[in-house]
């Protein structure tokens, strides 16, 4: 019997559906190739039909409940020989993350794969979590045998453009870089000569930088311009805007959550069965976010026995500290006009129109300028569109909305301490400029943006809370409408239910 085998074209496409109904990718989930004790560089070779060793073999077969190896295997009239060495294509995925799951994206994936043979950049955006990641290593898993090289490089630790043209340079000749203008070069001479599949992941930490983001434009312009065979597939939360995404040399894909169908085959990977009531109404509350379920499902198992409609009953949110780390990092990024944008409709927790949300500016904004800001919080997956017949509405998603409602607080809380430390109402920015009982409404008692804010101070100033408050307020005597703003609104509210 042959000491070696391969798979059939007809046995990969069976290895292939069982892997799928795990949630499995085909060589980035660790699970796979360590329930098969072999190691991801031979599970690469199964899946390019090259032979391997046959006790292997039938451990990637098992590995999936692929019990009958044999209708999956090719016959193979000769032994594998390991001492005679293959010179396979450049395979460089050491910065590639391993993936537990992954579920759905088939109009994803089909439509990246048709973008493939022409493009030269594509961009992959979307909201932390969201799965921008798994869908590349998912994509790379598939198209893989197209390129002559694939190469995955992590920009999470900020590397300068000089420092990943090192890295690729060392991979691909074994040379280091002496400047920023020859190591473009000699990268280019590769990318033209040979097909390569360049996975640049997480753009989004060198655009902290405004030195570092406007080297990686630079760069990736050059990579979208100039003539090459090669492809450049790049994730990102906040696409650059210097990138131009016209034409087909560069494309983009917003992601966005999971479709219900994956999602319940999510959760059903992670011990929630389906039937339980309120699933639809869970995977809609995180927007099919499959980091944000798979965060919440552990808590739900624990804490509510694995009953979703008990958990939906308690009317909150689990974000958790990684995802609303991530959501942090993006709110960073934003501008004054940008961020005052997200609290009020954070404060409004509703879809709101152009105009009610302009008028509500402390001072007056030009519409131009607002119309931009709300453009680019679109761009950063920030908000969500509401389209009427006669006007459009804004509101934020529920995980985003909690990450802002959350933020303000915070930062109302800072300002009051500072004001009343200080005496000096100069401190007040979000207290001045945000109403943040919903305008229009008399429910101040059941608004949960102003109830938790009194919650935090109370936490700091006990029962002297109201005389604290009735201090500011003789703070805004002698001050002008402008410099007092929304601040007497906001302290008085404050201060209603505590004067029953």
């Amino acid at each position: 019997m042959s000491k070696s085998l391969k798979a059939s074209t007809e046995g990969l496409a069976v290895a292939d559906r069982a892997r799928k109904r795990l949630g499995w990718t085909k060589t980035s989930t660790a699970r796979w190739w360590q329930d098969a004790h072999t190691s991801r560089a031979t599970l690469r070779r199964f899946w390019h039909g090259d032979r391997i060793q046959r006790e292997i073999f039938i451990a990637i077969c098992a590995a999936v409940g692929i019990s009958d190896w044999q209708a999956i295997a090719e016959p193979c009239e000769a032994d594998f020989d390991p001492a005679i060495p293959e010179s396979p294509p450049i395979r460089d995925w050491q910065e590639a993350p391993d993936l537990d799951s992954f579920f759905g994206r088939d109009r994803e994936l089909a439509q990246l794969e048709q973008w493939i043979p022409t493009a030269k950049i594509i961009l992959i955006s979307g909201i932390g979590g969201i799965g921008k990641t798994a869908l590349t290593l998912a994509l790379a898993d598939s198209i893989q045998l197209q390129f002559q090289g694939v190469i995955w490089r992590s920009l999470h630790h900020s590397p300068s453009v000089e420092a990943l043209l090192d890295s690729l340079l060392s991979t691909l000749e074994g040379t280091s870089v002496t400047n920023l203008a020859k190591g473009t070069t000699q990268l280019l001479h590769h990318l033209k000569h040979r097909r390569y599949l360049l996975i640049l992941d997480g753009l989004e930490a060198v655009l902290q930088s405004r030195e570092l983001e406007t080297e990686y434009s630079h760069f990736l312009q050059i990579l979208s311009r100039d003539r090459h065979q090669s492809c450049i597939l790049i994730t990102t939360r906040e696409p650059p805007q210097a990138i131009s995404l016209e034409g087909q040399n560069c494309q983009g894909l917003t992601l966005w959550g999971l479709r219900n169908t994956a999602a319940v085959d999510l959760l059903k990977s992670r011990g929630l069965t389906g039937k339980e009531l309120g699933i639809s109404a869970l995977i809609q509350l995180y927007r099919g976010n499959p980091f944000a379920l798979k965060i919440v499902t552990p808590l739900i198992q624990t804490v509510f026995g694995g009953n979703v409609a008990a958990f939906l009953n308690q009317n909150t949110l689990i974000v958790g500290d990684r995802l609303r780390n991530l959501l942090h990092q993006q709110l960073e990024r934003l501008s004054d006009l940008e961020r005052e944008i997200l609290y009020w409709l954070a404060i409004w927790q509703e879809p709101v129109s152009f105009c009610r949300l302009q008028i509500h500016f402390l001072v007056l904004v030009d519409p131009a300028a607002l119309l931009e800001g709300i453009a680019n919080l679109e761009r950063r997956s920030l908000l969500e569109s509401w389209f009427g017949e006669e006007s459009s509405a804004f509101t934020l998603q529920p995980l985003v909305m909690k990450t802002v409602q959350d933020e303000l607080v915070e930062r109302a809380t800072a300002e009051m301490q500072r004001v009343v430390q200080s005496h000096d109402i100069r401190y007040f920015k979000v207290l001045r400029s945000l109403m943040l009982v919903r305008p229009g409404t008399d429910d101040i008692a059941g608004d949960k943006i102003i109830n938790q804010l009194r919650e935090n101070l109370w936490q700091i100033y006990g029962a002297t809370l109201p005389q604290t408050l009735q201090n500011v307020l003789a703070l805004l005597s002698d001050k002008s409408p402008l410099a007092v703003g929304y601040i007497g609104c906001n302290a008085i509210a404050l201060l209603q239910p505590l004067d029953l």
